[in-house]
């Protein structure tokens, strides 16, 4: 009998340590857990301004244009503009893509669909030109780099240079590109963009500047350098710029590297996720980058690498989150929308219903725009500011999905 009292003894501390345990885990894990003795803070709500069914997925960044109109994207076909008070403006058929648009001084709309083609919208939908870049199922999950002339578009084959006037093909380089590939041009007119394990930075006309990791002159002589170099460097997010000459991006469902404009490699933080990351980092005014991170958290890094904070999303979506100006970050999780403060409180949250892969947006006046992964755009009051005056506040560095980096 004494036998047997000791052994419910034991089970139960086991058992109390168990739990204590996973209390702990919780409590680092969610900065918004409940203490000992304390009652959970309160987490607001997002308030949901109106909503717009399309019924089909779109998987694409939004952007919006200088007259307030959200374009989108989805795999129905159409390319969607939707004004401010949820309207829709007009829509556009391309054919079925997950690309993100871009948007050019002019109004103008360029975006790609999965089968080769891009295409030049005017601002009210109807079709400038259509370049076909490549037969075949092409583009993935991407975004282009807009020039002064050039629309810089990545396809399987290579990066393309499609004249803005007239959709011509000026060059393409013979490297290729991933397929989450997105294109960013720095200040100095190189054009960085990821594919075949390496990241890429090229000139105006074309030609390699570097590439990184380097390729050996054995794997250039084989299949033209195409082979990917040892380490396979698989960039699979866009690259954020920031003002201190770093570029920032996400690696397969591990890592977030920091790299001078030369290519050469600053720091790297590791993370095991069970997917890929696929949200882009966004760089903040004070320097602070911010990654979405395919572990289910947001991370928050001084840009020497270390690590202020991070905040657990309940699950991973590709979309890039997006800052506001007064500093507030909106991310989305598996299954929400968060605005998540500098210090790394979550200060409201929104149920989205299934999340979203596609990266939101922010009006001038606040509103967060989010289109969720069933086909339905939302507008919400944000009550933080527009858009963060920042190096790289979100998806393609600005409203436009530009990805162009700021002269520094």
């Amino acid at each position: 009998m004494i036998e047997n009292k000791t052994l419910v003894y034991v089970l139960v501390v086991i058992l109390a340590m168990v739990c204590a345990s996973w209390m702990v885990q919780k409590a680092t894990q969610n900065p918004t857990a409940s203490k000992p003795g304390h009652a959970p803070e309160p987490v607001a709500s997002i308030e949901k301004k109106w909503d717009l069914d399309f019924g089909a997925k779109c998987e694409g960044g939004l952007a919006l244009s200088d007259d307030g109109v959200i374009v989108t994207a989805c795999q129905d076909g159409f390319v969607y503009a939707v004004d401010t008070s949820g309207k829709l403006q007009w829509k556009t058929f391309i054919g079925a893509t997950v690309a993100s648009p871009t948007i050019g001084p002019d109004g103008a709309i360029y975006i790609a669909n999965n089968n080769g083609a891009v295409f030049a919208l005017n601002r009210t939908g109807e079709q400038r030109w259509r370049a076909e870049v490549y037969a075949g199922g092409t583009y993935g999950h991407n975004g282009g780099a807009l020039g002064s002339n050039m629309l810089y578009s990545p396809s399987r084959n290579g990066l393309k240079a499609i004249s803005l006037a007239s959709g011509k093909v000026e060059w393409s380089t013979n490297t290729g590109t991933d397929q989450w590939a997105s294109v960013t041009l720095l200040p100095d007119g190189t054009i960085v963009y990821s594919g075949r394990g390496r990241l890429n930075g090229v000139s105006s006309y074309g030609n390699i500047e570097w590439q990184y990791p380097p390729l050996t002159k054995d794997a250039i002589e084989r299949n033209g350098g195409w082979i990917a170099p040892p380490g396979n460097f698989n960039v699979t997010t866009g690259i954020a710029v920031g003002a201190d000459h770093q570029m920032y991006a996400g690696l397969g469902n591990t890592s977030l590297v920091a790299m001078g404009f030369d290519a050469s490699p600053r720091w790297e933080y590791k993370s095991q996720g069970p997917q890929l990351n696929q949200a882009s980092p966004v760089i903040a005014a004070d320097g602070t980058i911010y990654f979405s991170h395919a572990d289910w958290k947001l991370h928050a890094f001084n840009s020497d690498g270390t690590e202020k904070w991070s905040v657990n999303l309940e699950g991973y979506m590709p979309a890039t989150p997006v800052l506001a100006a007064d500093g507030t970050i909106y991310a989305c999780g598996f299954a929400y929308l968060y605005a998540i403060s500098p210090a790394g409180k979550i200060l409201a949250k929104r149920d989205v219903d299934t999340g979203a892969s596609a990266s939101p947006t922010l009006g001038p006046d606040g509103t967060i725009y989010v289109m969720n992964n069933l086909g339905k755009l939302a507008a919400f009051v944000g009550g933080h500011g527009g858009l963060m005056d920042s190096p790289w506040p979100k998806f393609q560095a600005d409203l436009g999905n530009t990805g162009n980096a700021r002269g520094q």
